[in-house]
């Protein structure tokens, strides 16, 4: 894994085997500060050419619904028309965690039938999912 970039909020890799930039909170962000690092990550995404990423969200035990709702009407289907066609969350280990991405996994989901996001409690299991898509 090589990294890009890492402030206390947020960590930019990259999976050196797969191509596939890892996107990493650090620490629980929610609003206007979620939406910034959530653009840029969409940027490195967009000029490495990438069709895939992961999220690890492990810091955030749950989103706010206006977060959720904007990954899903903005964030995502910009991905999408940029060429990104999978990506997988991964969550934090708790049953709230969990649940709340479960919830973002089915938004996410139903945005466009060439694009498919799963979820997963380790980001080698991600990794490895992605590998294969």
């Amino acid at each position: 894994m090589q990294t890009l970039q890492q402030t206390d909020e947020h960590t930019v890799a990259v999976d050196d085997e797969h191509g596939i930039p890892v996107f990493t909170y650090e620490a629980h962000v929610s609003g206007e500060n979620l939406r910034d690092i959530a653009r840029e990550w969409a940027d490195v995404a967009l000029e490495r050419g990438a069709e895939r990423y992961v999220v690890n969200a492990e810091a955030i035990a749950a989103h706010d619904d206006e977060d959720k709702r904007w990954l899903a009407e903005t964030w995502v289907p910009n991905l999408i028309e940029n060429g990104i066609r999978a990506g997988a969350g991964v969550y934090a280990d708790s049953a709230i965690a969990k649940m709340d991405n479960e919830r973002i996994e089915e938004q996410l989901n139903a945005i466009d039938p060439g694009f498919e996001y799963r979820i997963f409690a380790s980001e080698d299991d991600a990794l490895s999912w992605l590998a294969d898509q």
